[in-house]
């Protein structure tokens, strides 16, 4: 037998031993993969059961938020609503409904913690519990478990705060039986597809549910998340991570083991057909190759001697044996491959090669360009292209080092060009070495040039980072480092704060005197604002004329660092009481401040950023060039705001406003018109008048649909007059907020509404109040001259307590003055205000504008104001407020004769 047929025989059943071995590594893959789909699975059923626990408990904390606005739970903690009719609705609520299935328990403490009114399914006896409930305040920031015999339950509070005078009358809790809830197990078993359920607590089982014939307990000293075979059963256990004050509530998932179908016997059969195909086929390839080698051998000697004799031109015939192939044509790349290493050398990359002793045999062209150095320049070794006076440390010797021990460096290092300017470089160096692998012969370095790479980087991170008219912190920097600073204040226990400050008035800078002083102004107060703190502390730039200081390690006692901070912000209001010198301005400017503390991850980033934000409106509030603490209090008139706001929302939509009519009437008493006046029908608190409506509106931006509303409802009922023979020559005032007359398309909207109504545009006035005027006073002469054209009449309201100027006056097309009430509740008592009714009364008669006086009260106020000369009264001694039906059928019978 030939050597080649020897060692292809040998191969054959090194080949059949292989086969042999990764069969078995195949099993072993295929049951390591099986455990891995077991363990993925239970994972999968926990986070799917998990999921739903969280789901479940963000549902009732929804509704817990909700709820502790409704003025049903805070009547039962002030003891204002009877208990038993309360105890029917709210468990019908409960027990009956949908979210009854949600909300295992339900119950009210008062402001002490005694129980007060107790909702929770018969099911759930929760007196046991009440004996060890802490201060309702621990339940009011998270969900806590608490665990009393028979029940366990996931419990959160929320207080309960009286709407009209804002104290703490009680709180509401509610909870999830966790170790109870059969129902819940259920549905944890359908969507978590599970065999086997069980939730217990530290080493007692609370609960369990099972689809097999499976009663083996849990061995709660194995560590969660192992799995365990028990019963023909998959079983893993792991915490239940639902609630932050018990690490020992756990839930143990099984798959039954039916589901995974053992690998070991499908892969065995496998192996033996395999086998039997490999040695038929061995066979047959053997005898190929013993066939081919002559000839395959042949081919490549005559190559060889082809060679010898210089013939380099023909290419080698390959033949049977891969070996043979492979001398042949290494030979024939021979050449080539010196070609490209020739190509190689002169690349765009800098390139050099030393000798053993890094002395400098050869550079290439893109080395030449780099640095400017030819080959006949450098003199010296592979060291002094390199400056060391600008390296922080020896950086030659961590080269060598790394070339002793690695055979090769790479990294930045500065370099000089021939004409003395210095840049930054990469340099890869590779060591060559002898055929015995003891002596480096020669030395391959790579240089590419870094300089513009490096600057570009830096750009990239101060146009991502850094505010680029202050070279302050932007946002995102900021956030990155109050999140650093959240961790490092929960690490060392000691607080920090944040610093919400925003310029007063910082637009009138601006628009009077042009974006490019209000952006020198910013530069200044950023210069001046980093001169106020510490080295470790942060200014940034949030956007516009807002701005954050974020203090880190303050001290851990919460009144030392109050007052770290406190300071710190008188520091930074006496700083800005030095004027900012612009070209040709000396600029004053005020700022206010809102301050908030942090000690831990109790609050995220946001709600942090938010309570600063708070604070800092609490601040301008209080007058500007001032600064405020968050406090607990703000919080909760922000969210009694939003749920008024709601509310508001909700009785547009369902239409629960009303407009009240007060008659006007002339110097005769007779009726000439009306003044619309918004009611709300509030399903809990009856009739309310507009001042309860009209501030949140305002601030929320509700005032537009809502006077819209109030709008349109007039016009429908100036259409109804017009129909009538009696009703139709009064006219009809509507009052008109700032924030609508100052919309884009306020005059078409207008002009829409009283299109759409067909109401008379002569009966229609309009009623607006003297601050209207300060605003953009241009705008709003053109607005009302715009809708003069349509017949529309004006009211200007409670003149007299605003600064009107009298020359925008003349301009303005008023059909009437109206006396505001201050100057007529005391007509007859204040010789002042008699002198100032007079005196307007006058001048409405020379600008031709009859004067009306609102809030006459008494008939000696009539007779005075008559005797001044006024035109027309409204008040409570010629009527009150009434709804629509009932005011006209007053009008009505003052027209029936006799």
């Amino acid at each position: 037998m030939k050597f080649i047929t020897r060692i292809a025989l040998v191969f054959g059943a090194l080949g059949l031993i292989t086969l042999f071995f990764s069969m078995l590594y195949a099993v072993k893959t295929a049951q390591d993969s099986l455990d891995s789909e077991i363990q993925n699975a239970l994972r999968q059923h926990h986070r799917t059961a998990a999921n739903l626990y969280i789901n479940r408990l963000d549902l009732l904390d929804a509704y817990l938020q909700s709820a502790a606005a409704n003025r049903v739970f805070t009547s039962i903690a002030s003891g204002t609503t009877s208990l038993d009719s309360a105890n029917d609705d709210i468990a019908y609520m409960f027990q009956d409904s949908a979210l009854g299935n949600n909300i295992d328990v339900l119950f009210i403490t008062d402001a002490s913690g005694q129980l007060l009114f107790d909702a929770s399914l018969p099911l759930y006896d929760i007196n046991p519990m009440l004996g060890q409930l802490r201060s309702p305040v621990h339940y009011t920031h998270r969900w806590l478990i608490e665990h009393t015999e028979p029940l366990t339950v996931i419990l959160k509070a929320a207080p309960l705060f009286d709407p009209a005078s804002l104290r703490l009358r009680g709180y509401l809790y509610i909870g999830l039986a966790i170790g109870q809830n059969r129902t819940l197990l259920n549905d944890i078993a359908k969507l978590a597809d599970a065999d086997v359920i069980k939730i217990g607590l530290g080493n007692q089982e609370l609960i369990r549910q099972t689809e097999l014939d499976y009663s083996g307990a849990a061995s709660y000293a194995q560590p969660f998340g192992v799995v365990e075979q028990k019963d023909n059963v998959y079983l893993k256990t792991r915490p239940l991570d639902i609630a932050s004050n018990r690490d020992d509530v756990w839930i143990e998932l099984g798959l039954s083991a039916d589901q995974f179908p053992p690998v070991a016997k499908t892969y065995q059969r496998t192996f033996f057909a395999l086998s039997a195909g490999f040695i038929l086929l061995f066979a047959f390839a053997t005898w190929l190759v013993h066939l081919n080698h002559n000839r395959s051998i042949s081919n490549l000697l005559q190559y060889i001697a082809n060679t010898r004799q210089g013939t380099r031109a023909a290419p080698f015939k390959t033949g049977g044996i891969y070996e043979h192939n492979q001398v042949g044509l290494a030979m024939q790349r021979m050449v080539y491959e010196l070609n490209i290493a020739a190509n190689v050398f002169e690349s765009a990359q800098g390139m050099l090669v030393t000798d053993g002793a890094t002395r400098v045999l050869k550079v290439n062209e893109a080395f030449t360009r780099m640095t400017g150095y030819r080959q006949e320049d450098i003199a010296g070794s592979l060291m002094s292209l390199i400056e060391t006076d600008r390296h922080d440390e020896d950086i030659n010797q961590i080269i060598e080092q790394s070339l002793d021990s690695t055979g090769s460096w790479q990294g930045e290092a500065w370099g000089q060009r021939k004409n003395g300017e210095y840049y930054l470089q990469w340099m890869h160096i590779t060591a060559v070495l002898s055929d015995d692998g003891d002596t480096v012969q020669n030395f391959v370095v790579t240089i590419i040039d870094t300089t513009e790479r490096k600057a570009a980087e830096q750009r990239i991170e101060q146009l991502a980072f850094y505010d680029q008219l202050t070279d302050l912190p932007n946002r995102r920097m900021l956030m990155d480092r109050l999140t650093r600073a959240l961790a490092a204040a929960t690490s060392s226990e000691q607080y920090g704060a944040l610093l919400y400050i925003d310029l007063d008035d910082f637009k009138t800078l601006n628009d009077t005197r042009g974006h490019d002083t209000g952006d020198l102004f910013l530069q200044q107060v950023a210069e001046r604002l980093v001169g106020c703190i510490r080295h470790t502390d942060t200014v940034a730039r949030i956007g516009g004329d807002e701005f954050i200081i974020l203090l880190e390690s303050l001290s851990a006692n919460v009144s030392k660092a109050t007052d770290f901070a406190g300071t710190l912000a008188t520091t930074v209001l006496e700083a800005f009481r030095q004027p900012f010198f612009m070209p040709n301005l000396e600029h004053f400017s005020t700022l206010s401040i809102g301050i908030t503390l942090f000690s831990n991850h109790s609050h995220s980033v946001d709600e942090l950023l938010k309570q600063a934000d708070l604070a800092m409106y609490q601040a301008k509030d209080a007058g500007k060039n001032t600064a405020r603490f968050f406090t607990p209090d703000m919080q909760a008139r922000v969210l009694e705001h939003l749920a008024m706001a709601n509310e508001i929302r909700t009785a547009i939509k369902e239409q629960q406003f009303e407009v009240f009519l007060q008659p006007q009437v002339d110097v005769d008493h007779t009726i000439v018109g009306a003044e619309s006046l918004l009611r709300w029908h509030h399903p809990s608190r009856g009739l309310l008048p507009p001042t309860e409506v009209i501030q949140v509106a305002e601030e929320t931006g509700l005032i537009n649909p809502l006077g819209n509303w109030v709008l349109e409802r007039s016009c429908e009922i100036l259409a109804g007059w017009a129909k009538d023979p009696v009703l139709s020559q009064l006219t009809l005032s509507v009052n008109i907020s700032a924030r609508q007359l100052h919309q884009p398309d306020f005059v078409a909207e207008v002009v829409r509404i009283v299109q759409h109504t067909r109401a008379p545009a002569a009966r229609l006035k309009l009623e607006l109040t003297e601050s209207m005027l300060l605003e953009d006073v241009q705008d709003t002469i053109a607005k009302m001259h715009r809708l003069r054209l349509q017949g529309i009449g004006f009211s200007l309201d409670d003149f007299g307590t605003g600064y009107s100027s009298l020359s925008y006056l003349k301009q303005l097309p008023l059909d009437q003055l109206k006396i505001d009430r201050t100057f007529v509740n005391d007509l007859t008592t204040n010789p002042d205000d008699s002198d100032i009714a007079r005196t307007i009364i006058s001048l409405a008669s020379s600008l031709s504008i009859n004067a009306i006086a609102e809030g006459v009260e008494t008939a000696e106020q009539a007779r005075l104001l008559k005797q001044f000369g006024c035109q027309a009264y409204q008040g409570y001694y010629f009527g009150h407020p009434v709804p629509l039906v009932k005011f006209e059928r007053s009008v009505k019978a003052a027209y029936q004769p006799g």
